[in-house]
């Protein structure tokens, strides 16, 4: 239920507006929206994932 929330879908649309902005600038994306950087867990991801192999 939360995440259908109305002021959850605005958070969700705000934060995908602040990445897209940055990526179009070329400004770097906050830390806490990365799950991958370079090929390498970043980020949320670095602290939610275990790097796998190939």
């Amino acid at each position: 239920m939360s995440g259908s929330s109305l002021s959850a879908q605005a958070r969700y649309a705000a934060g995908t507006r602040e990445i897209l902005e940055c990526f179009l600038e070329g400004r770097p994306i906050r830390e806490e929206y990365l799950i991958v950087d370079g090929g390498a867990l970043a980020g949320a991801g670095a602290h939610s994932y275990t790097a796998g192999t190939k």
